[in-house]
């Protein structure tokens, strides 16, 4: 046998030793992915998304929740995995609110009769005791079974208990006290300063916004801003997934200065006469995603607002509500530009607008560029596809009252580029089923249309006979089947 050959043995046993180190490669990476930077990442298993066993549960009714009256009173901590004192020393959290209504309006909050309601600040010592108490493993806040009123709750962190992610989960019913003074600022349960949350459960966020819509629900002579039902800021690697958020005050979710956020198979409901009640709201962030979830508001599904990058909304069930939008931009100095959002395999029914961008006419300058609507299903949506420069001028009668003329009145600086709308198809319940209204003073580029068959349908369209389209102001491209016909851009 020559130098230069090896033997079949030889060549087996080299072949067995790159599969080792390859595997023991593997195994490195592994553990190394498993810390919460990397949990969220692209290629994470999935078990570490949803697997919330092995922890130590910290269990709310533990740290002095109370469910209503006739509820399960819960577990005492003794009877929970691991173990626990609640009297043990926890660290102090600063909290707004978290008490009483203390209303006298004769509505029922669900109040406890023989407590005054600390259910918010047993939230928040639940909270601290999992996060960054006494205790060092992977551990899980439970709201267990039971009907829980609270004021406002900050879950803050950072959280030094564990690298995995922090686990809530919700089984029972958390409902907002309706006093507005309550809350001294606008949110009721927020999330800070957290990197690796696993929000979970089937249980209802309820903020009680049909006791305040009407402008009830506040007994001061200075009311606040009415509190979202969720607000995350600086939250980092989140999965929120399963849980119900019932009749918001305000917003129902609130994404702002936060990364790698995805909200998954959640269910997000409000009457479609409800004020100001979007299902989502992204800002200042990058890397959120709506997946798999139905939403059904008054206001917008999702609506994604200034610094928001890379945001991806898909197979979402979209109605009651004004749609899925871009905007409002443009109504503030100095925004953010808005980078990359993706609206794909999304079904819009009975909404007031399907795909839609919106800029304030006005001074304030900004951008909006990467946007695709593709693979849309629409039901008797009144206003299909918009790009819409003159929002608010409508509403404040200003010289566009009409919206004869978009090229007369003010005008928006905002910039809109690289804008897709692919594959939308349904019906429309007004006749003008594309609507094209960009700024005179700046123009939009690069705007795609691509297989769009919309026909009219719905209420109110018994003397219609046909679907239109109107563009403004804008740079247009079209391919495949057009229906409406391609607007002529004035």
């Amino acid at each position: 046998m020559s130098m230069g050959l090896s033997s079949p043995n030889m060549d087996t046993a080299r072949r067995l030793e790159a599969i080792l180190l390859v595997g023991l490669v593997f195994l490195a990476c592994a553990a190394n992915g498993a810390s919460r930077g990397h949990l969220f990442g692209v290629g994470a298993p999935r078990r570490t998304l949803t697997d919330t066993t092995n922890r130590k549960v910290f269990d709310v009714t533990a740290f002095g929740a109370k469910p209503e009256a006739g509820d399960s009173k819960g577990r005492k901590m003794r009877e929970l995995p691991g173990g626990g004192d609640i009297d043990a020393p926890l660290p102090q959290l600063p909290v707004a609110g978290g008490g009483d209504s203390g209303s006298d309006d004769g509505n029922d909050d669900g109040l406890n009769p023989d407590a005054d309601n600390d259910t918010g600040m047993a939230f928040i010592k639940t909270w601290v005791a999992a996060c960054r108490g006494e205790y060092k493993g992977p551990a899980k806040v439970l709201i267990p079974k039971g009907t829980f009123l609270a004021g406002p709750v900050v879950f803050q962190g950072p959280c030094t208990s564990s690298k995995e992610p922090i686990v809530l989960e919700i089984q029972g019913e958390v409902k907002a006290t309706t006093d507005l003074s309550d809350y001294s600022s606008p949110e009721w349960i927020s999330f800070e300063n957290i990197d690796g949350l696993i929000i979970t459960g089937d249980g209802v966020i309820n903020g009680q916004g049909e006791k305040t819509w009407n402008g009830a629900g506040c007994h001061s002579d200075d009311c606040p801003h009415s509190p979202s039902n969720i607000k995350f800021q600086k939250v980092k690697n989140a999965l929120i997934e399963g849980i119900t958020s019932l009749n918001s005050k305000y917003f129902h979710y609130h994404i702002t200065d936060s990364s790698n956020v995805t909200m998954n198979n959640v269910h997000i409901t409000a009457p479609g006469d409800s004020p100001n009640t979007d299902g989502c709201h992204i800002s200042n962030s990058d890397n959120v995603k709506v997946i798999n979830s139905i939403i059904g508001t008054g206001d917008d599904c999702v609506s994604v607002g200034q610094g928001a990058r890379q945001v991806t909304i898909n197979n979402v069930t979209c109605g009651p509500g004004h749609g899925i939008s871009v905007g409002s931009l443009g109504k503030y100095k100095d925004e953010q530009p808005v980078v990359g959002v993706t609206v794909t395999n999304c079904t819009l029914s009975n909404t007031t607008n399907g795909a839609r961008i919106k800029t304030w006419a006005g001074p304030n300058r900004g951008e909006a560029r990467g946007i695709i609507f593709d693979n849309l299903v629409l039901d008797h949506v009144k206003a299909p596809i918009v790009i819409d420069q003159h929002y608010g001028e409508k509403k404040s009668g200003g010289d566009n009252k009409n919206a004869k003329d978009p090229n007369s009145g003010k005008q928006s600086l905002y910039k809109l580029s690289d804008i897709h709308f692919r594959n939308i198809k349904g019906t429309s319940s007004h006749n003008v089923a594309v609507s094209l209204s960009c700024s005179a003073t700046n123009p939009c580029d690069g705007v795609e249309l691509n297989n769009i068959d919309i026909a009219l349908g719905g209420a109110g369209t018994a003397k219609k006979t046909d679907v239109a389209s109107e563009c403004y102001n804008a740079k247009v491209t079209t391919k495949g089947t057009m229906n409406p016909a391609a607007p002529a851009c004035q």
